[in-house]
């Protein structure tokens, strides 16, 4: 799983407590799974917004973690639906990973 962090500053006020995306494999085992839930849960009580594309495992997820931490989540796929650009792991990849 990669987590990326997403430069807020010039959207709404409900993401500016920061925005992180999650990536995952398209078959996660458990270990990644618990990784998900834990990176998600220790960013969602610093107030930060999720993104991910919900279609994968790990963006569902990270989007159920996200609505029980009653925290905005983003969903990639959205974006795409509405003709913004797709935003993925190659377009995210510009900005700093976490480890």
């Amino acid at each position: 799983m990669r987590v990326f962090i997403i430069d807020t500053r010039n959207m709404g006020p409900e993401l500016q407590g920061g925005l992180i995306g999650v990536v995952g494999s398209t078959s996660p085992s458990a270990e990644e799974k618990r990784e998900c839930v834990e990176t998600v849960s220790r960013y969602a009580v610093d107030g930060w917004a999720i993104a991910a594309d919900p279609r994968t495992p790990i963006g569902r997820l990270a989007a159920v973690t996200a609505e029980t931490a009653c925290v905005p989540f983003v969903a990639f796929n959205r974006v795409a639906q509405r003709g913004g650009p797709v935003v993925g792991p190659s377009t995210v990849a510009a900005t700093r990973e976490l480890s």
